[in-house]
């Protein structure tokens, strides 16, 4: 009875025996196994761009010269006068047919030929922007520009500032010119304004001496 008694444990000892082995074995190999990578951390890296070079402002930039001792816009003075007045999209005036005039954003344009003209065809002598001087009041210049930014709805300090040569010139009543620019073979350019106020509410190119007081009576 005795042996009986001892060949189970035997038995049990030897299936337990590889249990134990497996289990050491597993044991072993996870502490040995290498801990897993860390996930690696991504940092961005923002490099900051070079500033970009600023763009002028209107003030920084030279307007362009729309109004000059040659002509104002598309209208140029000794051009024929009917190819002047298709190109400004001027209407003639009926009681006067060596004017015609357009209307513009602010402003009217007026194209002038001799009203009895020596060529033939005849050619123009005098382009003119113009507003009223209270429709100026308080606003920024608007219309075509000398080279040195001046027009109508200009003050006279800063005509007077862009232009320190100017020469002044008396006209009928409290009407004053201010002749800013000549050039031979070409004309020149007048600014018009009321004595008595700063307001330039008129541009002339012109090959007359002067803008005339009334073009059309």
């Amino acid at each position: 009875m005795d042996t009986d008694t001892r060949r189970p444990r035997a038995r049990s000892a030897r299936i337990l025996t590889p249990l134990f082995g497996m289990a050491a074995a597993t044991a072993l190999l996870a502490g040995c196994a290498a801990p897993p990578a860390p996930t690696p951390t991504v940092t961005e890296t923002v490099t900051a761009s070079a500033d970009p070079a600023p763009s002028p402002s209107p003030s920084d930039s030279a307007p362009t010269a729309d109004a000059s001792p040659s002509g104002i816009g598309d209208v140029e003075l000794g051009m024929p006068y009917d190819e002047a007045v298709a190109a400004a999209a001027a209407t003639p005036v009926e009681a006067c047919p060596w004017l015609a005039t357009a209307e513009a954003d602010g402003y009217t344009l007026t194209v002038q030929r001799p009203e009895v003209s020596e060529q033939d065809p005849a050619v123009v002598d005098l382009v003119q922007v113009s507003a009223s001087p209270v429709d100026l009041e308080g606003k920024p210049a608007v219309g075509p520009l000398t080279a040195e930014g001046i027009g109508i709805g200009s003050r006279m300090d800063q005509a007077l500032a862009a232009y320190p040569d100017a020469v002044e010139v008396e006209s009928v009543g409290d009407r004053r010119y201010l002749a800013i620019e000549s050039e031979d073979g070409a004309g020149s350019v007048f600014l018009t304004y009321t004595a008595g106020s700063d307001i330039i509410w008129a541009v002339t190119a012109t090959t007359l001496d002067e803008p005339p007081y009334e073009s059309c009576a």
